[in-house]
C-alpha cells in the first residue's frame, strides 16, 4: 500500500520545518501519570496486559512474587529515564518535547529537534547515554549491598539487583542495534544525514532496518522467542513507513527542481 503525504507536509520537510516520525501510540488509549520538567508522562492501557503476563511468567524466579512486580516496574523506570534523556537533550538544542508515553514495547519520547543532523543526533544519542551512565551505578549498588550483607547470597534482593543490572545492559545493546527506528538505527541515519541529506539517509537506514528486522523476526520465532519476534515485526512496519515517506519526499523535491527549471 502506497502512503500518501500532503504536499504541504512534504514542503515543510524539504524546507526543514518538520521532521517525520513513525506511526506510534498517541494520547488515545493512554492516561496521564505525572509531569516533570514540563513533560507529561502517560501510560498506555496495554501496559497492564503485558505486566500481568510478565508477572505470571517470572514470579517463579523469586521466593516472594512481589519482587517480580518490582522488577517489571523498575524496568520501566529505567525506560523512563532513557526517554527523559531524549527529551531534555532535544530541548537543549532548541527543540520541542513535552510528552512521553510508556507502553509494552518500551517508551516513546515525542521530540522535535531542529531540522539539522547534529541536533537530531544529540537528541537520539542522549537516551542510550543514560543507560551507559546507569551501568556503573547499578553495578556499584550490587557490590555495596552484597559487601554490607544487605543482600544475602541466593536471596530475592540479590537476584533482583542482578536482574535490574542485566536488564539495563540488554536495553542498551538492543536499542543500539542499527534497526530503524531503534536508537541505533536513528543514530546511523543522523550520521548519514551529514553526507547524503535527510531523505536519502532515512531511505538507507530504513532499508537496513527492513533487512535486519526480517532477520530478527526469523531468529525470534524460530528460537521460540515470541516477544522478540513481535517487537521485530513492529520495527519492520515502522522501517517500511519511514522508507516510503522518505521516497515521497525525494519525489517531491525532484518535482520542485523540475518545476523551477521550467519556470526559468
Amino acid at each position: 500500500m502506497r502512503l500518501q503525504i500532503s504536499g504541504t507536509f512534504l514542503r515543510a520537510l524539504s524546507e526543514g520545518r518538520a521532521i517525520t516520525f513513525c506511526m506510534l501510540p498517541s494520547r488515545q488509549g493512554s492516561f496521564r501519570l505525572f509531569s516533570a520538567f514540563g513533560i507529561q508522562v502517560s501510560l498506555h492501557w496495554s501496559w497492564f496486559l503485558v505486566a500481568y503476563y510478565r508477572f505470571e511468567s517470572g514470579r517463579e524466579n523469586y521466593q516472594n512474587p512481589a519482587w517480580m512486580l518490582g522488577e517489571y516496574v523498575t524496568l520501566f523506570a529505567i525506560v523512563l529515564l532513557h526517554e527523559f534523556g531524549h527529551s531534555l537533550a532535544c530541548r537543549s538544542v532548541g527543540g520541542q518535547s513535552d510528552r512521553i508515553v510508556l507502553w509494552p514495547f518500551g517508551g516513546i519520547a515525542f521530540v522535535q529537534p531542529p531540522h539539522r543532523p547534529g541536533a537530531f543526533l544529540w537528541s537520539i544519542a542522549a537516551g542510550p547515554l543514560v543507560n551507559v551512565a546507569l551501568v556503573p551505578v547499578l553495578y556499584g549498588l550490587r557490590f555495596v549491598t552484597a559487601l554490607s550483607g544487605l543482600t544475602p547470597a541466593g536471596g530475592d534482593a540479590e537476584y533482583f539487583l542482578a536482574s535490574v543490572w542485566q536488564i539495563n545492559l540488554i536495553l542498551l545493546f538492543f536499542n543500539l542495534l542499527p534497526i530503524y527506528p531503534l536508537d541505533g538505527g536513528q543514530i546511523f541515519q543522523s550520521i548519514l544525514w551529514f553526507f547524503t541529506g535527510y531523505a536519502r539517509s532515512v531511505i538507507v537506514a530504513g532499508g537496513l532496518g527492513l533487512v535486519l528486522g526480517a532477520g530478527a523476526v526469523i531468529w525470534g520465532f524460530s528460537s521460540g522467542n515470541w516477544w522478540l519476534g513481535l517487537i521485530s515485526l513492529f520495527l519492520i512496519s515502522q522501517s517500511w513507513r519511514s522508507f516510503q515517506n522518505a521516497r515521497q519526499i525525494l519525489r517531491y523535491e525532484k518535482e520542485q527542481r523540475q518545476s523551477a527549471v521550467i519556470d526559468i
